[in-house]
Protein backbone atom coordinates (compact mmCIF):
# COMPACT_ATOMS: atom_id res chain seq x y z
CA UNK A 1 0.00 0.00 0.00
CA UNK A 2 1.45 3.35 -1.07
CA UNK A 3 1.65 6.19 1.46
CA UNK A 4 -0.03 9.46 0.49
CA UNK A 5 1.51 12.64 1.84
CA UNK A 6 -1.02 15.23 3.00
CA UNK A 7 -0.43 18.87 3.92
CA UNK A 8 -2.87 19.99 6.64
CA UNK A 9 -3.29 23.51 7.94
CA UNK A 10 -4.47 24.73 11.33
CA UNK A 11 -5.38 28.32 10.40
CA UNK A 12 -5.76 30.69 13.35
CA UNK A 13 -7.77 33.91 13.39
CA UNK A 14 -6.72 36.98 15.37
CA UNK A 15 -8.61 35.70 18.45
CA UNK A 16 -6.71 32.39 18.57
CA UNK A 17 -9.54 30.28 17.12
CA UNK A 18 -8.78 27.43 14.70
CA UNK A 19 -10.76 26.73 11.53
CA UNK A 20 -12.16 23.23 10.98
CA UNK A 21 -14.05 21.98 7.94
CA UNK A 22 -16.65 19.23 7.83
CA UNK A 23 -15.64 16.51 5.39
CA UNK A 24 -18.11 15.74 2.61
CA UNK A 25 -20.06 12.52 3.20
CA UNK A 26 -18.62 10.87 0.05
CA UNK A 27 -14.99 11.47 1.16
CA UNK A 28 -12.82 9.24 3.33
CA UNK A 29 -13.86 9.97 6.96
CA UNK A 30 -16.98 11.67 5.57
CA UNK A 31 -19.08 13.67 8.02
CA UNK A 32 -16.14 14.20 10.39
CA UNK A 33 -14.38 17.51 11.06
CA UNK A 34 -10.77 18.16 10.14
CA UNK A 35 -8.25 20.78 9.15
CA UNK A 36 -8.14 22.18 5.62
CA UNK A 37 -5.60 20.40 3.44
CA UNK A 38 -4.92 17.82 0.80
CA UNK A 39 -2.41 15.85 -1.23
CA UNK A 40 0.95 17.32 -2.09
CA UNK A 41 1.22 17.36 -5.88
CA UNK A 42 4.27 16.24 -7.85
CA UNK A 43 6.98 18.89 -7.80
CA UNK A 44 5.24 20.86 -5.04
CA UNK A 45 6.85 21.64 -1.70
CA UNK A 46 4.80 20.81 1.41
CA UNK A 47 4.49 24.51 2.31
CA UNK A 48 3.34 25.52 -1.18
CA UNK A 49 0.81 22.66 -1.08
CA UNK A 50 -0.47 23.92 2.28
CA UNK A 51 -0.85 27.46 0.91
CA UNK A 52 -2.64 26.19 -2.20
CA UNK A 53 -4.98 23.91 -0.25
CA UNK A 54 -5.86 26.68 2.22
CA UNK A 55 -6.77 28.98 -0.68
CA UNK A 56 -8.71 26.29 -2.57
CA UNK A 57 -10.71 25.08 0.43
CA UNK A 58 -11.28 28.35 2.29
CA UNK A 59 -10.40 31.32 0.07
CA UNK A 60 -7.95 32.43 2.78
CA UNK A 61 -4.28 33.31 2.60
CA UNK A 62 -2.12 32.88 5.64
CA UNK A 63 0.97 34.46 7.12
CA UNK A 64 3.49 33.35 9.77
CA UNK A 65 3.57 29.80 8.40
CA UNK A 66 5.10 27.17 10.64
CA UNK A 67 5.53 23.42 10.21
CA UNK A 68 4.57 21.78 13.51
CA UNK A 69 5.48 18.25 12.58
CA UNK A 70 4.76 15.05 10.73
CA UNK A 71 2.54 12.14 11.68
CA UNK A 72 2.04 8.82 9.89
CA UNK A 73 -1.26 7.02 10.28
CA UNK A 74 -2.59 3.81 8.76
CA UNK A 75 -6.28 3.21 8.17
CA UNK A 76 -7.38 -0.27 7.03
CA UNK A 77 -7.56 0.96 3.41
CA UNK A 78 -4.76 3.59 3.22
CA UNK A 79 -1.53 4.89 4.67
CA UNK A 80 -1.26 8.63 5.18
CA UNK A 81 1.64 10.84 6.13
CA UNK A 82 0.47 14.20 7.48
CA UNK A 83 2.49 17.40 7.62
CA UNK A 84 0.75 19.86 9.96
CA UNK A 85 1.23 23.58 9.40
CA UNK A 86 -0.13 26.54 11.31
CA UNK A 87 -0.69 30.02 9.96
CA UNK A 88 -2.42 33.26 10.88
CA UNK A 89 -5.38 34.48 8.85
CA UNK A 90 -6.32 38.09 9.41
CA UNK A 91 -8.37 38.85 6.29
CA UNK A 92 -11.42 36.72 7.03
CA UNK A 93 -13.71 38.64 4.68
CA UNK A 94 -12.40 36.38 1.89
CA UNK A 95 -13.54 33.21 3.71
CA UNK A 96 -15.39 31.05 1.19
CA UNK A 97 -15.73 27.42 2.27
CA UNK A 98 -17.63 24.92 0.14
CA UNK A 99 -18.19 22.76 3.20
CA UNK A 100 -19.61 23.51 6.62
CA UNK A 101 -16.98 25.19 8.79
CA UNK A 102 -16.41 26.31 12.38
CA UNK A 103 -13.91 28.48 14.26
CA UNK A 104 -13.11 26.90 17.63
CA UNK A 105 -10.77 27.57 20.51
CA UNK A 106 -8.12 24.93 21.12
CA UNK A 107 -10.04 23.89 24.24
CA UNK A 108 -13.19 23.25 22.18
CA UNK A 109 -11.70 21.31 19.25
CA UNK A 110 -12.74 17.97 20.70
CA UNK A 111 -16.40 18.99 20.72
CA UNK A 112 -16.63 17.98 17.06
CA UNK A 113 -16.12 14.40 15.82
CA UNK A 114 -12.75 14.08 14.05
CA UNK A 115 -10.87 11.35 12.18
CA UNK A 116 -8.82 9.00 14.34
CA UNK A 117 -5.61 10.27 12.70
CA UNK A 118 -6.23 13.75 14.15
CA UNK A 119 -5.47 12.72 17.75
CA UNK A 120 -1.71 13.10 17.31
CA UNK A 121 -2.16 16.27 15.22
CA UNK A 122 -4.17 17.84 18.03
CA UNK A 123 -1.40 16.88 20.46
CA UNK A 124 1.04 18.81 18.24
CA UNK A 125 -1.21 21.88 18.40
CA UNK A 126 -1.64 21.66 22.17
CA UNK A 127 2.11 21.23 22.70
CA UNK A 128 2.85 24.24 20.48
CA UNK A 129 0.29 26.42 22.25
CA UNK A 130 1.86 25.59 25.65
CA UNK A 131 5.35 26.66 24.52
Amino acid sequence: MRTRTIALIAPFDDKGNVLLLKRDSNQHCGGLWSFPGGKIESGETPKSAAKRELMEETGLTGSDWKLLGMHDFEYPDRKLSFLLFTCSCDKLDSLACESEHAWLTLDNLLELPMPEANVELLNMLYTESNN
